[in-house]
């Protein structure tokens, strides 16, 4: 994939901050199937040569304007984990609640990943896969499993393979149907987690 920094183009840092811009608010509104690369570069002010020479195609731009913010929730996710002191069911609570916290709190960008790109792209495209970000949380569960805290008849990989759709589906239908300044995040994180959490605690069988 390619990375939206100005060492690695002979691009300027003001070009490229106003295809960013436009590029987010224009698929922020579901348009990525209905706008044009010429289109893009006129309300840019970009010559659609410029985009082609850095991006190629509309993949390529999209996810280059949005990797910012996503560098920024892998970090935070990042930062949860190394700072957490709890049992690694308390961890996977605070990585939860950073993760969609996040994206109630950057709603373009939630508007984007979730409504705008396939999900066969953020599942099978291995240019376009969430790995870092999953990968946290994936580890965290398997740290889990060996403390006894956290299921083991089922993979790490496939438990968070499901609370990842089920929160895709969540943030999805809040932003979709609840005004910004309306959502009290750390209860909305909160009652997630509660939600979530008979997924991972271990299961009881009787003889």
């Amino acid at each position: 994939m390619t990375e939206i920094t100005t060492d690695r183009r002979n691009i300027s840092p003001e070009t490229l901050e106003k295809l960013r811009s436009t590029v987010i608010d224009l698929f922020s509104q579901g348009l990525f199937h209905k706008v044009g690369i010429r289109e893009i570069a006129k309300q840019a002010q970009v010559g659609p040569q410029t985009i082609y020479k850095y991006f190629g195609n509309k993949d390529e731009l999209i996810f280059a304007c949005i990797r910012p913010e996503l560098k920024q929730l892998n970090e935070a996710l990042k930062h949860t984990l190394e700072t957490s002191s709890g049992t690694a069911l308390e961890t996977l609570k605070e990585l939860m609640a950073t993760f969609v916290g996040y994206y109630l709190r950057h709603r373009r960008l939630a508007e984007i990943v979730y409504m705008t790109i396939p999900t066969r792209q953020w599942v099978i495209d291995p240019g376009f896969t969430q790995y870092e970000t999953l990968s946290y949380f994936v580890e965290v569960s398997k740290q889990g499993q060996s403390e006894g805290c956290i299921r083991n008849d089922a993979q790490a990989e496939d438990l968070i393979e499901l609370m990842a759709g089920a929160f895709g589906r969540y943030i999805t239908r809040k932003i979709s149907t609840t005004d910004a300044d309306s959502i009290d995040i750390d209860a909305e994180c909160a009652h997630l987690y509660a939600l979530s959490e008979p997924l991972f605690l271990p299961t009881t069988r009787k003889n």
